[in-house]
């Protein structure tokens, strides 16, 4: 297990959190809904990513967050109950104007990080 790596894909993934919030918390007509969508699809990834790695599972970086989530449910049951529906995308380019939406995709994300944290600090 490098240690590195999984430090790595964790703080690319507040990295990604951080992007999203502060893009969100712009002037409702400067927003680029764009940018918040995929950065938080991305912030989850990662955080799934420097799971996998935590626990020795291989994955392809192009693993879709469905691949990454099916495989995170396998090591730990908690995954289980993981609901990725606020996610309406299923490819980077794909995102929402609505503002709920992008929160609701922020809030998963957060969500995300939490139990994440949570089952690795359970271990």
């Amino acid at each position: 297990m490098d240690t590195n790596q999984i430090k790595t894909k964790f703080e690319q993934a507040d990295q990604f959190l951080d992007a999203a919030q502060s893009e969100l918390n712009r002037p409702a007509e400067d927003v680029v809904p764009y940018m918040v969508c995929r950065s938080t699809r991305k912030s989850i990834s990662h955080y799934l990513k420097g799971f996998l790695l935590k626990h020795g599972t291989e994955f392809n970086e192009e693993d879709t967050v469905e691949i990454l989530l099916n495989k995170c449910q396998t090591i730990n049951s908690e995954f289980n109950d993981f609901d990725l529906s606020p996610l309406k995308f299923k490819r980077d380019d794909e995102y929402s104007a609505e503002f709920n939406e992008m929160q609701n995709c922020i809030d998963l994300a957060t969500y995300t990080k939490q139990l994440v944290n949570r089952i690795n600090h359970s271990i």
